[in-house]
């Protein structure tokens, strides 16, 4: 079933606005460069072990989850508590985080995820990639960061990424503490990133002073190598890079990995064959469903507890002749 969902192409976001279901169908997508600018289920049966002769325990693995219809919404966030700042200049009394939400319309609670934007881009940029992951069972909130979303009318400065890191954590804190808490599974969040938002993403989960311990895993695709003092960490990290990538040189993956893999994190490695940077998470690509596929398998591993679980992980994340896969330690 699995390969059968590969071929099927991407999902894209017809319509998303606050409160309204959004349809996901096939279409061709495409887009430029970022740092240029400026429901099916399927699982497994239930695990039976025998705890002593002469009985059986049932212990029932909960499958993942997809093709979960969806809504989205704006939440208009402020931090009052920081200035926005550039070049030494104070541009703000606050930052400005307005956030997109996207979240399944069933009933229950879901692990939140928080995505982080690249360069010169804001959340709609990743519309498809966040709809489709929150139909996996996950409510996903993108930020618009101040000095990153060109949208917000301020000089873009790649200098205020540390700001973002605390950003996300002020977003976290603003869904768990909102609105929408009664739809979040507690202790359940992840972090995943993009170009600069994967750099924030490895901020969040493993640069010391920046990381955020409520975060039990992290995405980051297509990052540059860590910059600051790195922590060391059991958190999970699923690393993804295009080996085509025209943007951010394919070395900087290779570097993170090593970097990471030097302090004992777990970390899964998988290049995307001949992709390019932005294309396959913004869709219309033959590598955005093995994105979106291995993406939403790493979140039900290490953080929903869904599924095999992280024992199956270097299978999943290595079914497509598109990727390739490396880990550590």
């Amino acid at each position: 079933v699995r390969r059968l969902l590969r071929t099927l192409g991407s999902l894209v976001v017809m319509g998303a606005v606050a409160g309204s279901v959004i349809a996901l169908v096939d279409s061709p997508g495409g887009a430029p460069h970022d740092r240029t600018l400026g429901g099916v289920s399927h699982g497994r049966p239930p695990d039976r072990r025998g705890d002593r002769p002469g009985t059986t325990t049932t212990t029932t693995v909960p499958p993942p989850i997809r093709g979960l219809a969806v809504t989205s919404t704006q939440l208009p966030l402020v931090d009052t508590s920081r200035p926005l700042v550039e070049d030494g200049q104070t541009l703000a009394p606050d930052r400005n985080l307005p956030t997109t939400v996207w979240m399944p319309t069933a009933a229950g609670r879901f692990p939140l995820v928080v995505f982080a934007a690249g360069y010169g881009l804001g959340p709609p940029a990743y519309a498809r990639f966040c709809a489709q992951l929150a139909s996996a069972g996950y409510v996903v909130a993108a930020p618009s960061f101040p000095l990153e979303d060109p949208a917000q009318g301020h000089p873009l400065d790649r200098a205020d990424l540390p700001n973002e890191a605390g950003d996300v954590s002020f977003v976290i804190t603003s869904l768990e503490n909102g609105a929408f808490a009664s739809r979040l599974e507690p202790g359940k969040v992840a972090v995943v990133g993009h170009s600069d938002g994967a750099d924030v993403a490895l901020m969040v989960g493993y640069q010391q002073g920046l990381v955020d311990q409520r975060v039990s895993a992290v995405v980051a695709d297509a990052p540059d190598p860590m910059a600051g003092p790195i922590a060391p960490s059991s958190r999970p990290l699923l690393l993804m890079q295009g080996s085509a990538d025209p943007v951010v040189p394919y070395s900087s993956s290779q570097t993170v990995f090593e970097q990471l893999g030097q302090v004992a994190v777990p970390v899964w490695y998988v290049t995307l064959l001949g992709a390019g940077h932005l294309s396959p998470i913004q869709g219309g690509t033959q590598w955005t469903p093995v994105l979106d596929q291995d993406v939403a398998d790493f979140l039900d591993a290490t953080v929903a507890g869904r599924g095999p679980g992280p024992a199956a992980l270097a299978g999943e994340l290595s079914s497509s002749a598109l990727e390739q896969l490396r880990t550590s330690p």
